[in-house]
């Protein structure tokens, strides 16, 4: 059966605006290319500025079959070619129909096209909702490593869902909370299981520092100011933002900065140099902290160009006393790069991998 597919990349400004026409030129063509290759797909339509591709197909059965696969598909080819991070900000939209067909225009298509996250965990909103309820969110714990001066810092904080479950990943965890409208509900449940964590081992063994991952937004939460003012021991959490959505009031962020401060807790900046955080916003934020993004490390050590770019951030932060952490470490050349740089703190699979927390009896 013919069926007629739109793409649509509806945050493709956002990846445009972060790395460049030229570079998103190269990975349009090479998404479109291994799309054919991999879906058996003919293009009809691409619109690189409109963020639109318009295949047809005689692969699949039906126009949900089109989807659901187109979908999985994109999602995989992507992930291939930018950060994880960049694909959820791309907002990737899927509309199938089969041809001839009455509504196969290319308005109605337009207007009846589906979130793709929606589409490929269409039924996960039972399983994620049974994790949530039934506290069954999993800590898992990656080691921090001093770079300058070997020994251990602390430990970033991550979550998982059961190790039985569909969701046990935690790119599955959070792109089935986005496609359920649970992201907030999901990073409340994760904060509070990591801030119980941290007090149970702290209050048996000598207190260890943690990074715990928290969006901006979320820190003028209720439930999440009641959770920060009532830890037990705040001077050991560093509260790492993260980036998945542009900070557009800066002046009320510092505000709540400067008061979690005084609470104790450490300000981190995630993925420096991925989608939003640039060297303008750690001039503005003044992170106790900056963390280098894992795709800008990987390019480590043989991209000088690269290379020269840190130099300049390493050097801001340090200069107002801020420290730098390269995440993604996997070998003793990048390690050697990042310490000559001037890089503070590091963590990876050179290291070690993340693992569960053994919470003492």
């Amino acid at each position: 059966m013919k069926t007629k597919i739109l793409i649509t990349l509806c945050g493709w400004h956002f990846i445009i605006d972060r790395l460049g026409e030229q570079t998103c030129k190269s990975i349009w063509q090479a998404l479109v290319n291994n799309l054919q290759k991999t879906s058996h797909v003919t293009v009809l339509e691409d619109n690189f500025m409109q963020a639109e591709l318009w295949f047809e197909s005689n692969q699949f059965d039906d126009s949900d079959h089109a989807a659901h696969h187109i979908s999985q598909r994109l999602c995989n080819e992507l992930n291939q070619l930018v950060d994880t991070s960049l694909v959820r900000c791309s907002d990737i939209q899927v509309s199938a129909q089969t041809v001839p067909h009455a509504s196969s225009s290319h308005e109605v298509m337009r207007a009846n096209k589906n979130c793709v996250m929606k589409t490929l965990y269409s039924d996960s909103a039972t399983e994620l909702n049974d994790i949530l309820s039934n506290n069954r969110l999993e800590p898992y714990w990656q080691s921090i490593q001093h770079v300058q001066s070997e020994g251990l810092f602390g430990y970033e904080a991550l979550i998982r869902g059961p190790f039985d479950s569909s969701l046990h990943r935690a790119d599955k965890l959070f792109d089935a909370a986005l496609a359920n409208g649970q992201q907030d509900e999901v990073e409340l449940h994760a904060l509070q299981t990591h801030l119980n964590t941290h007090t149970a081992v702290c209050s048996t063994q000598k207190p260890c520092m943690l990074t715990v991952n928290i969006s901006p937004k979320l820190l003028f939460s209720e439930h999440v100011t009641h959770l920060l003012h009532n830890h037990a021991f705040p001077e050991y959490i560093c509260l790492e933002l993260t980036e998945h959505v542009p900070v557009n009031d800066w002046a009320s962020l510092q505000e709540k900065m400067t008061s979690l401060r005084q609470l104790g807790y450490q300000i981190w900046l995630d993925d420096v140099g991925c989608v939003f955080f640039e060297l303008e916003t750690i001039n503005i934020a003044k992170p106790d902290v900056a963390k280098l993004c894992i795709t800008i490390i990987s390019q480590l050590p043989n991209n000088q160009h690269i290379i020269s770019e840190l130099k300049q951030v390493i050097q801001a932060v340090h200069q107002y006393g801020g420290k730098v952490l390269a995440e993604g470490i996997e070998h003793e050349n990048q390690l050697s790069i990042a310490k000559s740089i001037g890089v503070d703190l590091a963590q990876g699979y050179f290291f070690d991998k993340p693992s569960p927390v053994k919470i003492p009896d």
